[in-house]
């Protein structure tokens, strides 16, 4: 059986951020935007040197498009859908309540992920900005995930929050945890069926899902705004 996306168009988890894009950026250091440069200091990109672009690019990632020796930028990008495109089913037929869209400003879909063997992300001394990669095999799903790290890992309690990317990150420079426990999902609800209420258990289809799955979780945060409601779900289990 073919996988089909259920929306109009077969989302890909590599269809997020390149390994050059912007946005990546900025959750770096500054010795890691220079490793990515070329060190030639040729000032064709209008600074003197490439750690001054480094420097800019801290504030204003857009900048690190002026370097010509990076590889060519692609930035993937989901397109928007209407609601006469969603079939408000998954690949197995079976009915969600809402689509999870990413946050704008994020790379990819935010989670909070807690590894089997929660000690080591102190023992491998995770920070942000790090590329991770493992799989999420308390829910089930078959599908190696990886993601960089957005907030300082929380030590005491093995928590990583990162955002899904594209897989060329992780073969670049990731470092494996292994298997993990998603905890939380978080993202902005464009098209719903139901009106959310905090407290309350819902079906919802991640748009960047590689497998069109419905997933189940728990709201207990709903912000609304003009774009849409910003929640975050726990509880998470693939149905």
């Amino acid at each position: 059986m073919s996988i089909k996306d259920t929306m109009g168009n077969r989302p890909s988890i590599s269809h997020l951020s390149s390994p050059t894009s912007p946005v990546i950026f900025k959750y770096m250091e500054i010795d890691e935007i220079l490793s990515r440069l070329p060190g030639k200091d040729c000032g064709l990109c209008g600074y003197r040197t490439c750690r001054e672009l480094a420097e800019i690019a801290l504030a204003e990632p857009e900048a690190i498009r002026r370097c010509i020796y990076l590889e060519p930028q692609r930035d993937y990008q989901i397109p928007e859908l209407g609601e006469g495109e969603i079939t408000w089913k998954d690949v197995l037929g079976r009915e969600y309540d809402f689509v999870l869209n990413k946050y704008p400003e994020d790379p990819g879909p935010r989670e909070t992920i807690l590894p089997f063997n929660p000690a080591n992300v102190e023992r491998l001394k995770v920070k942000k900005g790090d590329i991770l990669y493992g799989r999420p095999a308390s829910t089930g799903c078959p599908v190696q995930h990886a993601g960089i790290v957005v907030e300082e890992p929380d030590y005491f309690n093995g928590l990583i929050v990162w955002c899904v990317v594209g897989p060329l990150q992780a073969r670049e420079r990731g470092i494996s945890i292994g298997c993990y426990t998603p905890v939380a999902y978080e993202g902005i609800v464009k098209s719903s069926r139901v009106e959310l209420q905090i407290g309350r258990r819902y079906d919802f289809l991640p748009r960047y899902c590689m497998l069109q799955s419905r997933h189940s979780g728990l709201v207990n945060m709903i912000s609304r705004t003009k774009d849409g409601d910003r929640v975050r779900l726990e509880g998470i289990w693939i149905e």
